[in-house]
């Protein structure tokens, strides 16, 4: 089979490098080149701090693990995991303190059933740093696993196996594929997948950005989530808890420590910066002030930092010879622990598009051939999207005080619902799972 134009892939990070392993999967007997190409210095956006393995973590959910296991990635975490067993969600601490919210956990039996002996595992709670370590292991093994097996110079692999990285990529024609990277080579491509977070001002994004392919629907909360390890006196029993206060929500993780947890506490931006830099004592007070004492005595473990809150979703995901994927798609409140689920359900159902269009002799760039793409991922990032805003904005928006004893009143009464109801509890975890149905091939633990 003739080498085709390769597809190219821009972005530097973990959700760039666990595309490539996708598409190099499902590209396996293309003989589809596939490159790496980090963004030029110009373009590149800086855009999360530099944390300890516990500071920042990563809410996974079981179809995500499927598709890390099958990629190689999951065995390649050098440090434990925790499951989520059960997740509670608090209209405020009060809720909480009479457990008036809505609860994950399976139904219990009514006594009329046979036991379940399985456990039900909600998601996975991962290390950031731990998980990006085991990306770049991976892809790293694939790359160097390819070149010894074609046998041939970086560049001319075949059967579509990871070619490396590429120079830094400078500009893109989404019309006809011309590549210019910063080295002053040229290529034509098949397709470029752009992963790489948009830039906040908008004359900082790369040319092609500044086309017809990404015309953006944004908001800034003016808002930071507050991430770090706290200890507690009291077990966390694999418990996830998320109360919804005035301030912004604030989400408690279980860690692979049964008396540690993970923090993400969204808060306005003076706040959030005021608590990341105080004395840890004084931290501790504000944080068991706010919790009122319901998840135990909890105290700062290691360092603090900050993640900007923003909501960005751009109103297409393909133009010509450009995809987007990612954050180069959509960044959305961290309440839901949804953020690089979603990447990695794209990255999938890009690998099932491309897989398809080829068994079918279309091009990659073809007319149709990224039509399931568009349309699915569209609608998954942007449900997620706007019901991460809808929840962030009725509890502690501008008009909350109207919004949000309404919105806890009908939490409560979902909670109750979903407690009596087995279908109810069992949809709310199915789309926690996987997002908006099907789910892509490799998410399900099936190759092509």
């Amino acid at each position: 089979m003739p080498e085709q134009n390769p597809i190219v892939i821009h972005g530097s990070g973990s959700t760039a490098r666990i595309t490539a392993l996708a598409l190099a999967a499902a590209m396996a007997d293309k003989n589809i080149p596939i490159w790496l190409a980090p963004p030029h210095q110009e373009n590149a956006q800086i855009n999360e701090p530099d944390t300890r393995d516990w500071t920042s973590v990563l809410a996974l959910s079981p179809a995500a693990k499927n598709m890390l296991e099958l990629l190689g990635v999951w065995a390649r975490l050098d440090l434990p995991t925790a499951p989520v067993c059960d997740m509670a969600v608090y209209g405020d601490a009060a809720a909480m303190a009479h457990q008036g919210g809505l609860d994950f956990n399976p139904t219990q039996n009514t006594g009329n059933e046979e036991p379940q002996n399985e456990v039900n595992v909600l998601a996975h709670i991962v290390s950031r740093t731990s998980l990006d370590r085991a990306i770049h292991a991976a892809f790293d093994a694939a790359f160097k696993t390819a070149s010894k097996t074609a046998g041939k110079t970086v560049g001319k692999n075949a059967n579509g196996a990871l070619n490396g990285q590429a120079p830094a990529l400078v500009d893109f024609d989404n019309t006809t594929g011309r590549a210019d990277f910063a080295d002053g080579t040229e290529m034509t491509a098949a397709l470029l997948v752009d992963c790489a977070r948009m830039p906040r001002a908008s004359t900082a994004a790369p040319p092609w950005r500044q086309s017809g392919a990404a015309h953006w629907l944004a908001h800034d909360y003016d808002a930071a989530a507050l991430v770090c390890a706290v200890d507690s006196d009291r077990p966390h029993g694999g418990q996830a808890v998320q109360i919804f206060l005035p301030s912004g929500p604030l989400a408690l993780l279980p860690l692979p420590d049964p008396k540690k947890r993970a923090l993400i506490w969204s808060l306005p931006q003076a706040r959030a910066t005021a608590l990341a830099d105080i004395e840890a004592d004084i931290f501790a007070h504000e944080l068991n002030q706010t919790t009122q004492g319901h998840a135990g005595a909890l105290t700062a473990d290691g360092p603090r930092a900050l993640q900007k809150l923003s909501l960005a979703l751009a109103e297409n995901y393909v133009d010509g010879h450009i995809c987007l994927l990612g954050e180069a798609a959509h960044i959305i409140h961290p309440l839901a622990g949804q953020g690089f689920n979603l990447a990695l359900r794209d990255a999938a159902q890009l690998a099932d598009t491309l897989y398809d269009a080829q068994s079918l002799g279309l091009a990659l760039n073809g007319p149709h051939a990224l039509a399931d793409y568009q349309a699915l991922r569209r609608a998954d990032g942007g449900t997620m999207a706007a019901t991460t805003h809808f929840l962030a904005e009725i509890f502690s928006g501008p008009q909350s005080r109207f919004t949000a004893p309404l919105a806890r009143l009908g939490l409560a009464l979902t909670g109750r619902m979903a407690r009596s109801n087995k279908t109810l509890a069992a949809r709310f975890r199915a789309q926690a799972n996987g997002g908006t149905p099907p789910l892509p091939r490799l998410m399900r633990g099936r190759g092509f």
